[in-house]
């Protein structure tokens, strides 16, 4: 019998939680994902109007949308899609307090690849940057662990309660696991109105006050992050127009500072009004895989990074979120996650970021280990 658990926390940024387990009805496509496989989603989408449908939806998902073929399958075995009707659901509208159970476990991780070979791949990009192929691209790469895990949903819960990030989430099936504490929105649908909001620009929090409004000006301010932030915001937009009512798309926010526990991001909204009428799918074959993950232009960027990196995304780099009976979506961006896989023990969490050609290599090293300490080290991360 296949399990099925999700629980997303209420946020002032999502204004809903869910809480949602057992199993109605579920589209699920295991390996590789193709414009039929999607067409088909729609189909149970359609058939399963006025339920709610929680799901998640790998990298690789999305390839197909530009054309490409993943060249590996994941090797945590999670599925491509995953889309479920749950059987019963909680609904969440004000913040909740999220108590872990004493452990005294903890989850080590070890880098997929040496600071040296990273720096190396980051030299091939540079090559690609300098001849046009892309003018920015996201490189990943991971941590990984074989080493079983008997309460993820403990875990996920001790790192939520140290990062209560507006986009996290929790969602379980069968034995693959998700522990998510993504700051980042892919997409929202209210109504007629569609938002997206990039994340690209990351610096530490500090913890004087007067060191942390400083470091703060300084990424204000930093026209490497500014440049990164606006050329996917551009991507948006232009990904945006495929589905926008005439001149719809607008920028409300532009390179906006926002503030989390540990670090501060610089976020761009983008939003739009879509035409009558359009499907989900038609939403995703515009946006997915979101701008942020891939670069510019994103198909190129999305091939050559799927070359060079050494194992599929799978889930990381995807998008997990709800649709409401009403037709309304909220999807993150999966990041600061942990992908577990209880059968065999093996997980995985990946980091990266944007490289362009003002990119110094060193720094974008640092910049991957600092955003995956909220999840190796959770107590440790929330004391700096």
């Amino acid at each position: 019998m296949n399990q099925f658990f999700a629980h997303i926390p209420y946020s002032k940024e999502r204004q809903m939680g869910l809480k949602a387990h057992g199993v109605k009805s579920t589209f699920i496509v295991q390996k590789k994902a193709s414009l039929y496989d999607w067409e088909e989603l729609q189909k149970w989408i359609d058939l399963n109007q006025g339920e709610w449908i929680l799901s998640v939806s790998s990298f690789e998902s999305g390839f197909c949308f530009l054309g490409l073929d993943a060249h590996q399958e994941d090797n945590l075995n999670a599925p491509a899609l995953v889309w479920v009707v749950p059987e019963k659901i909680e609904i969440l509208s004000a913040p909740e307090t999220i108590t872990p159970i004493q452990s005294n476990s903890s989850w080590h991780f070890s880098e997929g690849e040496t600071q040296n070979e990273y720096i190396q791949n980051l030299d091939k990009i540079k090559n690609h940057l300098l001849r046009g192929d892309f003018y920015e691209t996201n490189y990943c790469t991971l941590l990984q662990s074989k080493e079983y895990c008997n309460e993820p949903y403990e875990h996920w819960k001790i790192r939520y309660q140290a990062h209560p990030s507006p986009h996290a989430a929790y969602f379980q099936w069968n034995d693959i696991h998700l522990l998510c504490l993504s700051p980042e929105r892919f997409i929202k649908k209210q109504k007629s109105t569609l938002i997206s909001q990039p994340i690209k620009g990351t610096i530490q929090r500090k913890k004087n006050k007067e060191e942390d409004q400083k470091v703060i000006e300084w990424l204000t301010h930093s026209q490497k992050d500014k440049s990164e932030n606006t050329m996917i915001v551009d991507l948006v937009r232009n990904d945006m127009s495929k589905i926008a009512q005439k001149n719809s798309v607008v920028v409300p926010e532009l390179c906006a500072i926002y503030t989390f526990p540990t670090l501060h991001h610089m976020i761009s909204t983008i939003q739009c009004e879509i035409k009558s009428n359009t499907h989900v799918i038609e939403i995703f074959k515009a946006l997915f895989p979101m701008g942020s993950m891939t670069g510019v232009p994103k198909k190129i960027s999305v091939q050559k990074m799927n070359e060079m990196e050494k194992k599929p995304r799978g889930w990381y780099s995807g998008t997990c979120g709800w649709m409401s009976p009403d037709g309304n979506f909220d999807f993150n961006v999966i990041i600061r996650s942990i992908v577990y896989n209880k059968s065999t023990g093996e997980s995985k969490i990946g980091i990266g970021s944007a490289i362009t050609l003002a990119s110094d290599f060193k720094s974008e090293w640092a910049e991957c280990k600092l955003k995956a300490r909220s999840l190796t080290s959770p107590q440790l991360a929330n004391e700096n």
